[in-house]
């Protein structure tokens, strides 16, 4: 499996939490609601720790702020449990996946080109997620 492919995997992993906080939530199953909120913070928190920044540059910055907005927002969704973080949440999260998805299939050295600067075409929609 590629680091593209990981990363993308990483998404619908967290986009799958985010679906199950929500149905959670409808139940009103906070133990349930809790687990799922923490794992997608598991996965955005392993995002985060593993930036280049060194190699990435502002590409990377702005990866890595995006990635700090939406942990604090998951800690606002624990504690205030309001449905529409979840949404914005979902809507940040897929548009990262579609970036990369986006990226398509790179031979070796383009992969690796791709982890230094993380092109334009992969990162476009993701720099320009809008945060209320």
């Amino acid at each position: 499996m590629s680091q593209k492919d990981m990363i993308v995997l990483l998404y619908s992993g967290a986009i799958k939490f985010l679906d199950q906080a929500n149905e959670e939530l409808d139940k009103d199953n906070t133990e349930g609601f809790a687990d799922k909120v923490e794992r997608v913070h598991r996965i955005v928190y392993h995002l985060y720790t593993t930036l280049d920044f060194d190699e990435g540059g502002e590409i990377a910055e702005k990866l890595g702020a995006l990635y700090s907005f939406v942990i604090g927002q998951l800690y606002m969704l624990n504690s205030t449990r309001n449905p529409g973080i979840i949404n914005d949440l979902r809507e940040i999260l897929s548009n990262l996946k579609e970036g990369w998805q986006s990226l398509g299939n790179l031979g070796p050295e383009q992969e690796n080109e791709s982890k230094r600067t993380e092109s334009n075409v992969g990162t476009e929609k993701v720099v320009s997620v809008q945060v209320r």
